[in-house]
């Protein structure tokens, strides 16, 4: 068992007292928890980065989650196959038939107009886990990732099967079918797979993505991570920010359609970027996961030992893995050039960082400047956020950076 020195925490207080000072990001915060415990939560700025009047970040505080919800999809699939519902070899049109006609778009990243051809094998369950089924955000180059500039509204009027219909053209992007960076299996492509399989969560449960994580995730654990923002909710989440070419910071503005939500009714749990939490109950999720797969005493445990050492496990091919290791090395080369694959749940490390987390850590990010490392070796996750746009943004990376190594310098047998 580890925890963190007087020191450590001092550094940490340090590190928050300058990153405020200073305006390096909007209002953020840090969270650190061992296998046991939480050993560190504080906060900086304003929920509305350039009004005091909006209310200090606190621990507190709710942060859209955005990539960070893709865990909690995976979770979810976990929870069903353990469950006996769902097998990691199942085609995806099991439980999608308008999954079957996929096609590859040949030179995608490498031309404007790529050629396309019907795809070669069908993606499974594990191919969504492991964020190999080829599913892509970037089907039209050059729009961002995430295509937000669409929206991702849905009509009032048809119910959840409606919205799931239209989520399936929407990513067609005019396409004949569905379309893929690469045959179901053959590498790591950023894109859709999480949000597919909370569609298959949905309609394997009858519940919707929602309700499920609430009942099989965040209520065992205690936490109030969750897709459904509420009046009271509102009132904690932080304001997205935007960072001007210049460097400076100002609010988002309309710059940016964001996802549905609260107070329109949501009607697709997008499990890819639909989530919202507080940095400590983040960590406590990991916490948790931490605990099972020490083979600690877990109350109400989410899984059994064995799913979650998957998730620390690597599923990728070797070309697959230099493909993901293209997608950090845009906010973390230093992670990208050590080494990186996905097991099923998580973008893992697969050599020691040094003075930072150890080979098979687990580690992803959001696209608002959220980022998580969750480390069983060392006993140790760290999760940092703010919210500022565009992604990968130099502040918030830099706060986790400076954040992750003052842990691992300061840690302290307990």
């Amino acid at each position: 068992m580890v925890k963190l020195s007087a020191a450590g925490k001092k550094a940490l207080d340090d590190l928050v007292t300058q990153f405020q000072a200073e305006n390096k990001v909007p209002g953020f915060g840090i969270t650190v928890t061992s296998v046991d415990r939480e050993l560190y939560a504080s906060a900086g700025g304003f929920r509305v980065h350039d009004d005091p009047t909006s209310g200090a970040v606190t621990p507190d505080s709710l942060y859209w989650i955005c990539s960070m919800t893709k865990l909690l999809a995976a979770l979810a699939g976990l929870v069903l196959i353990e469950q006996g519902k769902l097998n990691l070899d199942d085609p995806v049109t099991k439980y999608l038939p308008q999954l079957k006609d996929l096609v590859v778009l040949e030179g995608l990243m490498a031309t404007p107009t790529p050629t396309p051809r019907p795809a070669q094998g069908v993606p499974t369950i594990l191919h969504l886990l492991a964020h190999s089924s080829g599913s892509t955000y970037f089907a039209r180059l050059p729009e961002p990732i995430y295509a937000l500039s669409k929206g991702y509204t849905f009509e009032q009027t048809g119910g959840r099967e409606q919205a799931q219909a239209e989520f399936f053209e929407h990513i067609k992007e005019g396409q004949s079918g569905i379309p893929l960076a690469a045959d179901p299996g053959t590498s790591f492509s950023y894109g859709y797979s999480s949000d597919i399989l909370g569609i298959i969560v949905e309609r394997v449960t009858g519940q919707s993505l929602a309700d499920f994580c609430e009942q099989y995730i965040f209520k065992p654990i205690g936490i109030k991570t969750t897709f459904r923002l509420t009046p009271e909710l509102i009132t904690r989440l932080i304001d997205l920010s935007f960072r001007n070419e210049d460097g400076s910071i100002s609010r988002l503005g309309d710059r940016i359609p964001l996802i549905q939500r609260y107070p329109k009714e949501v009607l697709l749990d997008l499990g890819g970027i639909g989530g919202y939490s507080t940095l400590p109950d983040y960590a406590a999720l990991l916490r948790h996961l931490l605990r099972i797969e020490a083979g600690k005493d877990v109350p109400n445990p989410i899984l059994k030992q064995e799913t979650v050492k998957s998730l620390f496990k690597p599923q990728l091919t070797e070309a697959g893995a230099g493909a993901l290791a293209a997608i950090v090395s845009m906010w973390d080369p230093d992670v990208a050039r050590n080494g990186v694959n996905w097991s099923t749940g998580l973008a893992v490390t697969t050599k020691d960082l040094p003075g930072k987390r150890r080979a098979n850590s687990g580690f992803w990010g959001g696209w608002a400047g959220t980022l998580f490392v969750v480390d069983p070796t060392t006993g140790i996750a760290i999760v940092t956020g703010t919210q500022i746009v565009p992604t990968s943004d130099k502040g918030a990376m830099e706060l986790f950076d400076k954040a992750e190594g003052i842990v691992y310098a300061n840690l302290e047998d307990d």
